[in-house]
């Protein structure tokens, strides 16, 4: 089948569903309103960076080939035809969007270009034109579990190590499980909470400690990443191979809640698309997310703190997958008021968010590093700055690592970390928090 081809059947292919994908081909009203609220268009006014112009790539031959008005009148309705080899010129422009669905929040009409965005990345991954970072990334995920490719005796060596840091830390043993059958609760970050971002792991081993369940849960050997790069490639055979993995490896355990980590994509996956479709039926155990967990206990008063180990301005950069996506805006709130002296929210926040510039993937393209540091980042550079924070907690990995990024490209000095961080550095011990923090490998 030639591209042309190809293509148009994919795109026709719209009016079959799902229905949000088919209105959002019929009912923009071009205001512009998501360009005004759209952090890369604010990063930098360009045609492709536009969400209607970039979404109207896909709109426009939708018209022509799906439609009666486009097939009659043509350019009149918006219509056109595909062009043979303008599909390379598509990575460009659906790779430049972050999927934070700030757009849809604000339309009048509720059109997320995100679901536009990811038709255009399937039509891409199915040419094979994804990006080879990305393909990467989910080859070795589905190949080893895992994102980062790391095998189980490196994972368990990892959790040796930040068990012997713990215990230095506060003098006692505490524990992080690892294959147990029969554990109530399925702890399952994003690897880089456990090889990199270690301490959002060792917070959550703490709350455990503290609340006298160290034999109420565990971590998977073989499957310790939430991640699922399909959503971002647009590629639904792997996305849900990826997830299927995790959620054979949470009923081979035989867990009754599944915790997700701090990653809101990952997270986004299990509950609000996989729950809700019935991708594998009805499931043995209840999906929840860390830092819902965390919030209860500490609402409930079975965790102190000694704020003092925390004294420098804290701000949270609110991850679009779990602020707009999935709701979860209060639970870090409560956690970092309680683990901090000098809590200071960004404006706007919340559902409100602007993206950190690296959603849908983009922080693992470094082949697009000025792009993210100069335009998709800017906006939240600016609030950064505003807050006068010296520490940004961010509940995503791919956040972190873009903050991370911008901060040292802008030259600001201001530490990047989890919530969770916040919480392994001043929960109380033994009647005292940790002596010192630090798991630099």
């Amino acid at each position: 089948m030639s591209e042309r081809q190809e293509v148009i059947n994919q795109i026709t292919a719209i009016e079959k569903g799902p229905m949000a994908l088919k209105l959002y081909m019929e009912i923009c009203a071009r205001c512009g309103t998501c360009a005004s609220v759209c952090p890369i268009y604010s990063g930098e006014p360009s045609a492709k960076y536009n969400p209607v112009l970039r979404s109207d790539l896909i709109r426009s031959i939708f018209k022509k080939h799906a439609t009666t008005t486009g097939k009659l009148l043509g350019e009149l309705a918006g219509a056109r035809d595909y062009t043979d080899g303008e599909i390379k010129e598509w990575v460009d422009w659906f790779y430049s969007c972050t999927g934070c669905r700030r757009c849809a929040t604000y339309c009048p009409f509720g059109i997320d270009n995100s679901v536009i965005t990811r038709k255009g990345r399937a039509i891409i991954d199915k040419l094979g034109l994804t990006p080879e970072k990305m393909l990467k990334v989910i080859k070795t995920s589905l190949a080893t579990g895992n994102t980062d490719g790391a095998s189980p005796e490196a994972f368990k060596a990892a959790v040796a190590f930040l068990e012997e840091e713990m215990k230095e830390e506060h003098g006692v043993d505490i524990r992080i499980p690892v294959d147990v059958e029969g554990a109530e609760y399925f702890y399952l970050p994003p690897s880089g909470d456990v090889l990199v971002n270690a301490e959002a792991t060792t917070g959550m081993a703490k709350v455990f400690h503290v609340l006298g369940m160290a034999d109420k849960w565990t971590m998977s050997s073989r499957f310790f990443d939430g991640a699922n790069y399909g959503l971002f490639t647009g590629n639904d055979a792997d996305m849900k191979a990826d997830n299927k993995a995790c959620v054979d490896e949470a009923k081979k355990l035989k867990c009754k809640v599944m915790l997700m980590g701090e990653c809101g994509h990952a997270y986004r996956v299990m509950k609000m698309m996989m729950e809700p479709g019935k991708w594998w039926g009805d499931l043995p155990f209840k999906i929840m997310n860390c830092m819902e967990f965390t919030a209860a206990q500490i609402e409930a008063g079975r965790l102190k703190f000694d704020k003092s180990k925390n004294p420098e301005p804290v701000t949270y950069h609110d991850p679009c997958n779990f602020a707009r996506s999935c709701g979860i805006v209060e639970e870090p709130r409560t956690i970092l008021k309680a683990t901090c002296l000098d809590f200071r929210d960004m404006y706007p926040n919340r559902g409100e968010n602007w993206c950190c510039g690296g959603g849908a993937g983009l922080s693992a393209m470094d082949s697009i590093y000025e792009f993210r540091m100069n335009v998709s980042g800017k906006k939240k550079v600016e609030q950064t700055k505003a807050t006068g924070a010296k520490y940004v907690a961010a509940a995503c990995a791919n956040c972190k690592k873009q903050l991370t990024q911008l901060m040292e490209f802008h030259n600001e000095k201001v530490e990047v970390g989890g919530v969770h961080d916040m919480l392994s550095r001043s929960i109380i011990i033994n009647g005292k928090a940790a002596e010192r923090a630090d798991y630099t490998q």
